[in-house]
Order: structure tokens, then C-alpha cells, then sequence
């Protein structure tokens, strides 16, 4: 039963390609930790993941890596759509995962973080199998990790990374939003700031050339969110709203309606997208510029016609999930870049921070969660509900 509550380098050691360094941490210390674990293992594709009982535990390769004891796991649509469509799989046999949270039990002595600081961690960089979350230990970069304050639960720190990271580098990255300022480092100058060459070609452009200045967003601006019920648009909306922006969530109001009441958004509902598009429209007299799909091509194609390009600037059309088949003239089209966030320590590092700051000062509401039990065991089953759409509005977390 599920019961609820409210750069290229590391790459390269993933595919054999780089020695692994062997001065990180004392013997006596490595001879501390297990040789073995429960791993759970995906040995092909369409197939259930299946328990491993004496897999390898990880090793830490590089001095800035942390080892993490798992407490719990959070669910994401990709962990079954990977496996029955075959993307984002490198290689079989395969264990997955992308959200974690735990406790670190190895750490450089160079850290920021202590061995024992509980941390959640998104793990972006799905080549390297060490960081994936479906085991009971786990390797993570420092700038991909957050310190969990004391009264932010470990099950709900699971559920936070991967969302958070796809929302901020949305918001900050593709549209050039600056966030509130609780650190001294915003992310639009951090970008602006790195030399081209710190970002892969494909997503160079994206990076530091898809907006300009002029364009970026401004107190009292609107954004709309298409597919507002997911935990990425919860951190997008309350993101976006810190910043000065109004909001507007497109979602199923019958269900998710009392839930969002108080979030300070506009809600519309989208089980008729013709109507929905002539209220977001009436609503935003023309001057809605920013949109955010969360949901899919037909959603981003039904956004692309709310917004609206004014005579010096252009619409931006963020896509969380997929593009629109055609392009329409005076929009521009984002995909988020989200391997910078493990690529480019500095961005990491950026968006660690705030989340850290944002957490301590309880200025973002948590997402809504469900744990499942049985540890890895129970993963299948829960896994299956989502397939099943049986999931909205909540994350499924599984306690290690």
C-alpha cells in the first residue's frame, strides 16, 4: 500500500574511458565500507527491473566526488518511459534513478560537506551508472548535491532535484529570469561570465545566445505554465512568482484545483485547449511572451498560440517534454539544456546554493508525496501506476 503526506570527464569514467584516482580517501577508510550491494538492475528494454543482490558498490573516482548511504528514492516519468520507448538508456545492463536523497558517508577533506550532512541529489548525468539512484550507495558531485534543512524530511528531499534543477534552468537559463536575490551569485551573470567552450556545442547557443537582454523578463510580466499540476511547474510557478512574474497554470481543475487555490496563480482549465487559449489570451491582453509546456507537443503547440510577439521583442516558448512540430514566426523555441547542470560546476554550484538558502528560509512549498513500500523491491509496482496514469499531482518516493 502507498500512503501519502501532505565536465565531460566524469563522462568519460563512465564509459571506461578515464582512470579512476586512487588517493581520494585512506585505505583503512574504503576497507570500512561494503564491497557489495542491492542494486536494482534493468537487464533489457520492455522488460521489469530486477533485484540485484551482490552488485558493486560505486567507487569515488575524482576529488570532488561524494559517496552517499541512500535513504530514499524519487520516482520520475523517465524511469518507465526510458525503458518502454528505449531513450536515454546508454547501455545494458542499466540502473537508473535520477533523484536520491541520504546521508554522505565519504567526503574529501576539501569539501563543503561533512561525512553525515544529509543531502538530496539530482543526478543529471544518466551515463555515468554510479550516480543513479536505484541502489543502496551512490556517487554524486559536490555541485549537484543540497544540504537538507532539519525539518525538510529526507523522503520529500528526494523528491526535489531533478524537478527543481529542469524548473530553474527553464526559467534562468532559456528565459534569463533573475531569480530573487539570496545569494550573491545570479545565474543570468554566472552565464554570461563563463567562456563559450565551458558548454558543449549543442547546447552553447542555448545557453548564453537565445535570449536577449531587452527580452528578458520583467516585474509584472505573465508566464503561463501548461501541465501546472507537476512538481516542475510547482517550482516554476512559486519560482517565477519570488521573482515578480504573474502566473498562469493551465491545468485539470477538477483535480487539482483545491490544491493550487492558494498558490497565487491564475488557473485555467485545460480540458477544452480551443477555450483555454481564448482565456489565456483575454486574460493577458496580448501581452503574454513567456510560455512553458510541461506536458507535451500538442500542449507546447496549443501555448505557441497564447503568446504573442511584440514589435522589438519575442515570445519565448520553453518545452519541458517536446517542441511543436512547426515554428511560428517571432517565437523562440528553448529545450532545456539540463546536462549543464552537471557539465558546468558553476551552475551547479549556483543552483545548489539557492535551493540550500530557499529551503533554511521555507520559501518554496514542497511537493505533495507518496511513499511506497518494500524498498527497490516495491519500485516495479510503483512504476506501473505511473504508467497507468494513475500518479498526478504527487511524487512517489521509496524509502531505502
Amino acid at each position: 500500500m502507498i500512503t501519502s503526506t501532505s565536465p565531460y570527464i566524469h563522462s568519460q569514467l563512465a564509459q571506461g574511458l578515464a582512470p579512476a584516482i586512487s588517493s581520494i580517501s585512506s585505505t583503512a577508510k574504503e576497507d570500512s565500507l561494503p564491497r557489495s550491494q542491492i542494486a536494482l538492475v534493468l537487464q533489457g528494454l520492455r522488460q521489469p527491473y530486477t533485484i540485484t543482490p551482490a552488485h558493486p558498490v560505486p567507487l569515488l573516482s575524482y576529488p570532488d566526488e561524494l559517496m552517499i548511504k541512500i535513504q530514499a528514492i524519487g520516482l520520475n516519468p523517465i524511469d518507465w518511459k526510458s525503458v518502454d520507448y528505449g531513450f536515454g538508456i546508454p547501455s545494458l545492463p542499466y540502473i537508473a534513478g535520477r533523484d536520491f536523497a541520504g546521508v554522505i558517508i565519504k567526503a574529501p577533506r576539501a569539501s563543503s560537506y561533512i561525512e553525515g550532512d544529509v543531502v538530496l541529489c539530482a543526478s543529471t548525468d544518466y551515463r555515468d551508472q554510479r550516480k543513479a539512484a536505484y541502489q543502496e550507495y551512490a556517487i554524486a558531485q559536490e555541485h549537484t548535491v543540497c544540504k537538507l534543512p532539519s525539518h525538510v524530511p529526507v523522503t520529500h528531499g528526494a523528491a526535489l532535484g531533478v524537478a527543481y534543477v529542469a524548473a530553474t534552468l527553464a526559467l534562468g537559463v532559456c528565459l534569463g529570469l533573475r531569480f530573487p536575490a539570496l545569494t550573491g551569485n545570479d545565474l543570468c551573470d554566472v552565464l554570461q561570465s563563463l567562456p563559450p567552450d565551458s558548454f558543449s556545442a549543442d547546447v552553447r547557443s542555448e545557453c548564453q545566445e537565445s535570449i536577449d537582454e531587452h527580452e528578458r523578463p520583467c516585474t509584472g510580466d505573465w508566464v503561463a505554465i501548461w501541465g501546472g499540476s507537476s512538481t516542475s511547474a510547482l517550482f516554476l510557478s512559486q519560482i517565477a512568482s519570488l521573482a515578480g512574474l504573474k502566473v498562469i497554470l493551465v491545468v485539470d481543475v477538477a483535480r487539482h484545483g483545491a490544491r493550487l487555490a492558494n498558490s497565487g496563480c491564475l488557473l485555467v482549465d485545460c480540458h477544452d485547449p480551443a477555450r483555454a487559449v481564448v482565456t489565456i489570451r483575454g486574460i493577458t491582453q496580448g501581452s503574454l511572451r513567456f510560455g512553458i509546456d510541461t506536458v507535451g507537443k500538442e500542449t507546447a503547440t496549443q501555448l505557441t498560440q497564447c503568446l504573442e510577439a511584440g514589435p522589438e521583442k519575442r515570445a519565448h516558448l520553453v518545452a519541458l517534454a517536446a517542441l511543436p512540430k512547426k515554428e511560428v514566426p517571432g517565437i523562440v523555441y528553448h529545450s532545456v539544456p539540463m546536462k549543464i547542470f552537471h557539465e558546468v560546476p558553476e551552475i551547479g554550484k549556483c543552483l545548489m546554493l539557492w535551493l540550500g538558502i530557499a529551503l533554511e528560509k521555507s520559501l518554496l512549498s514542497l511537493p505533495t508525496i507518496s511513499t511506497v513500500p518494500g524498498g527497490l523491491s516495491g519500485i516495479n509496482t510503483a512504476l506501473d501506476q505511473m504508467r497507468q496514469g494513475q500518479v498526478s499531482g504527487r511524487r512517489l518516493v521509496v524509502p531505502i
